[in-house]
């Protein structure tokens, strides 16, 4: 018999993907000439065999109705079937030169106007050479960039420029991109307080029961602060213990780099080292840095200890003069730490007064400000611009049109 019921790979012999009456008929007697199952004939034509065999081959042979599609994206929806190997028998109403070129040139091994014969089209699948068959195994959806913000020291703005970071990577002149803040100081976090919004309990939620998130659970659970920013930030009660909630931190970052296209996270110091598996979830620290002497010593004791607790985590030292401070040069601060500064966040006390004020981020306040552009360059360090290489591939029309 022609069509046995699988292959050794588990692959169907043949297939049939009809969209009209006279399609089902023939592609019942095309089963029942060749000794197949009834089951392999289906509804939904040739752009519903394009649109099922993304992931996996249809069959061996698949024989599928063009329907009402147009010819070009009838060719589309070859292309994407033959592309798992399958050896594709289109029908259709169209009986031209043209239409049987174009579909033969898109890879279809033959084409038949209705009405056709069975043995017509068993004549095909028993005579045409077999073709490899191409089995797509899924890709690992790639995780989407996680950065930290940290100060060596506390006042030195880190949470000010983690807020910042956020809005600049979420605002359609910035990155443009859907932006998760994180807000991990559960005992003094103050993002929400500082754009006066309503805390977020769901953080709660989260970290009590990570398994539980998904989309649905970040849509109904985060605040929206903008179309493409969310924040999560929560200041834990009297009777909750803020180490023992920490220890969900790690856990809630894959299903945030899965929704969102970055995470900024304002990350207390000693959480950081608290929680030996947080580390693994970030792709880079920014450290932000005063230019005083116990500052940068502490920058610098946490600068030795992540290198050899954390060797693979990028670490990105900005320089704050947000504070007096006793007024290191910035070639001697990097001299001590060891490494390079990346940006300098400049004074500018009525400028983050006036934007404390108004609840908003500074740089939406100041968009020209010295602050703003310091901003943007630390955005560029921590998310350099992926290689066109990189860049993820047009879709294709057929894919374009049906998801």
């Amino acid at each position: 018999m022609p069509f046995d019921s699988a292959t050794s790979q588990g692959i169907a012999r043949f297939a049939a993907y009809v969209c009209t009456d006279a399609g089902a008929a023939l592609a019942r007697s095309v089963v029942q000439h060749g000794g197949g199952d009834s089951r392999a004939v289906h509804g939904g034509g040739l752009s519903g065999a394009a649109r099922l065999c993304a992931d996996v081959p249809l069959a061996l042979t698949v024989l599928a109705e063009i329907g009402n599609i147009p010819l070009d994206l009838a060719c589309e929806c070859v292309r994407e079937i033959c592309r798992t190997g399958a050896k594709l028998v289109v029908l259709g109403e169209q009986d031209d030169m043209e239409t049987y070129r174009a579909l033969r040139k898109a890879g279809a091994t033959e084409y038949f106007p209705l009405p056709a014969q069975a043995d017509d089209i068993l004549a095909v699948h028993r005579d045409a050479p077999e073709r490899p068959v191409v089995v797509k195994m899924p890709v690992p959806a790639p995780k989407s960039p996680s950065i930290a913000v940290m100060g060596s020291n506390g006042g030195v703005g880190a949470s000010l420029l983690a807020q910042n970071l956020a809005f600049h990577g979420a605002a359609p002149k910035g990155a443009n991109r859907r932006m998760a803040l994180l807000d991990a100081d559960l005992q003094f976090g103050s993002q929400a307080i500082d754009l006066d919004r309503d805390e977020t309990g769901g953080l709660y939620e989260a970290l009590v029961a990570p398994d539980r998130i998904d989309a649905t659970f970040l849509s109904a659970t985060m605040d929206h602060l903008t179309e493409t920013l969310s924040l999560y930030s929560h200041q834990i009660r009297a009777g909750q213990e803020a180490q023992s909630l920490e220890r969900g931190l790690p856990r809630i970052f894959a299903p945030l780099r899965a929704e969102f296209d970055a995470v900024i996270t304002d990350l207390p110091r000693g959480t950081l080292f608290q929680h030996a598996t947080l580390a693994a979830q970030l792709d880079a620290l920014v450290l932000v840095i005063p230019a005083g002497f116990a500052g940068v010593n502490a920058a610098s004791q946490l600068i030795d200890r992540i290198a050899a607790e954390s060797p693979d985590l990028r670490i990105l030292p900005v320089l704050s003069e947000l504070r007096r401070d006793a007024g290191l040069s910035r070639k001697d601060i990097e001299t001590t730490i060891g490494r390079p500064i990346v940006a300098t966040l400049p004074r500018c006390d009525a400028q983050i007064a006036r934007a404390h004020r108004a609840a908003r981020p500074l740089i939406e306040c100041q968009p020209r400000s010295a602050y703003a552009k310091a901003v943007a360059a630390i955005w560029a360090a921590a998310l350099p611009i992926a290689n066109t290489d990189d860049a993820p591939a047009k879709r294709s029309l057929m894919r374009r049109l049906f998801g």
